[in-house]
């Protein structure tokens, strides 16, 4: 239905009003974040849940989380290019613009996580490269340098009368296998630790890969659909059938690998090797990973993508790229905890479990950890930073936006603009 003349004149208003609550909103979580890093710094990591047994928790989790945001946002740009998929090519920019902000909070999220954090200059000064986790840093930082010039050439073809097509292209095929070899070398930080069976699995690259793929796909789908919905821009159809497909493939792919890890292992029935996944599997007190990454992020967003009356409604493709980003989450959770939870070595008196009661031992056989509300504030932060990274980029860098005749966008037209915020929240 068409809208009325004066109701669209309010319209840009109401919108602009929309993106100051907004902005308002991810602001003060992100204050609320900080707040409680400084708080953390004060007090040091024992007002974490994370202990000697459970030496990782939610900020790893999160960081494993943001970087495969980052890959599959990279992927999902570079593809259009590399393999001609022409309908992908609406979301190149924003696509480039989500890895970005995805990379970047993914090596924030390492700060909280260390207690002594001016530490982190030692792995400059000495580095030790047979650890992937030096790789990792390596590779982190050059994918950030990476997002960051190839989001500024894809700006400048769109706004430049100078063509940069070739450059596009050039990039794109250097971004694909660098965005493979971000998860893969954040999937050996786990794989390549023989002593922790849980991990020791060479499906763990490409199962990290294929959800990277799913969760960064999920995430410009989301930020699109939001643009759609408060920008009024439009997508072609096109775009989101080839879209709503690459979720469904990514999805099955993600839950077969993961499926087929299970399955090895409980055919196997090594106790070592079932303690973890005994944490997992109904009945266990982690079940609940199970059930938010097999139902609420596989079944329930499969239902959503491959009913066409329910694919037909942005908000339900939206909903289900949501929860299928929570899907992946809860497999990062699973993979942290299961992993952390039951030591390598269980000999008495046990792994001290890094507090003291005058009335129990502190040393333990099986670890324990629940996230305090100290690493649940930071975490909203810095889900909140990364919001408002993709905000401001969108608002700054029109990624989304009307394209011009000499550089032309397939498909892409903006209906009613948000009008520019005024100056006092500039």
């Amino acid at each position: 239905m068409g809208m009325t003349a004066a109701a669209h004149a309010r319209h840009p208003k109401a919108a602009l009003r929309r993106l100051e609550a907004w902005s308002a909103l991810l602001g003060l979580l992100v204050a609320l974040g900080l707040g409680t890093w400084i708080y953390q710094l004060t007090q040091g990591l024992r007002v974490t849940g994370m202990r000697d047994v459970v030496s990782w928790g939610a900020y790893i989790v999160t960081f494993a989380f943001f970087v495969g945001l980052s890959a599959g946002g990279l992927i999902v740009a570079s593809a259009a290019e590399v393999f001609g998929v022409q309908s992908l090519k609406p979301l190149s920019k924003l696509g480039v613009l989500t890895a970005l902000a995805s990379i970047t909070c993914a090596g924030l999220m390492i700060i909280p996580d260390l207690g002594r954090p001016d530490r982190i200059l030692n792995l400059v000064a000495y580095p030790h490269w047979q650890s992937p986790l030096i790789w990792d840093v390596g590779i982190i930082a050059t994918y950030f340098l990476f997002a960051a010039v190839d989001l500024t050439v894809l700006h400048r073809r769109d706004t430049s009368p100078t063509g940069l097509a070739k450059t596009v292209r050039v990039l794109a095929y250097i971004g694909l296998p660098t965005a493979v070899l971000l998860h893969s070398i954040t999937a050996w930080i786990f794989g390549l630790q023989i002593a922790r069976t849980w991990w020791n699995t060479a499906l763990m690259a490409p199962l990290f890969v294929t959800s990277a793929i799913l969760s960064g796909t999920a995430l410009v789908a989301v930020a699109a659909i939001a643009a759609q919905r408060f920008a009024h821009v439009r997508v072609p159809e096109q775009t989101w059938r080839v879209v709503s497909n690459l979720l469904v493939v990514s999805l099955f792919v993600d839950l077969f690998l993961v499926a087929c890890d299970y399955i090895t292992i409980l055919w196997g029935n090594v106790p070592r090797e079932r303690a973890a996944l005994n944490l997992i599997l109904p009945g266990g007190s982690w079940q609940t990973v199970f059930w938010l990454e097999w139902i609420v992020g596989g079944v329930a967003p499969l239902v959503l993508l491959m009913t066409p009356r329910l694919r037909a409604s942005r908000a339900l493709v939206a909903l289900a790229a949501l929860l299928a980003m929570v899907g992946v989450y809860a497999y990062r959770i699973e993979l942290v905890v299961g992993g952390l939870v039951r030591p390598i070595i269980q000999l008495p008196p046990g792994i001290a479990k890094g507090s003291y009661q005058s009335d129990k031992s502190s040393f333990v056989y099986t670890g324990g950890y629940h996230p305090t509300w100290v690493e649940i504030a930071i975490v909203v932060g810095m889900f909140a930073l990364l919001a408002a990274f993709i905000t401001v980029g969108y608002r700054r860098l029109k990624v989304l936006s009307r394209p011009t005749e000499s550089h032309p966008v397939p498909g892409i037209t903006v209906e009613s603009p948000i009008p520019e915020p005024r100056k006092v929240l500039t």
